[in-house]
């Protein structure tokens, strides 16, 4: 497995690949993103301070029958001029149609509201 994979067989660009482990009959890609694309999620600046890392599991396309997971350790980093700690952008990922969509699914087919 390499980074080109993850590229052209994923879209996922910007990340190093780390390795690759099966759980549950699931295959899991364990990446890391390049500090050199790390940036302020507000102000888009490269001149962050890094403050630790949040790990999560992304949904990813899968291989024949195996469902497969992308695993990343996203960035926490603090920036002096925004003033903020946040984690940068996971460029692979949609942020507003994970978390919103099903919630307005939901709301939408509920009678009572």
């Amino acid at each position: 497995m390499s980074t080109s994979l993850l590229y052209h067989g994923f879209g996922i660009r910007g990340y190093k690949y780390v390795r690759t482990h099966h759980e549950n009959g699931s295959v899991l890609f364990t990446i890391r993103q390049n500090t050199k694309e790390m940036r302020c999620a507000t102000c888009g600046s490269r001149r962050v301070i890094s403050r630790g890392q949040v790990w999560r599991r992304f949904r990813s396309v899968p291989i024949g029958l195996k469902p497969v997971w992308i695993l990343l350790a996203i960035q926490r980093v603090y920036r002096l001029v925004c003033a903020l700690v946040q984690q940068v952008n996971v460029g692979f990922a949609d942020p507003v149609e994970v978390t919103l969509k099903p919630l307005i699914v939901m709301l939408w087919n509920c009678p009572g509201i």
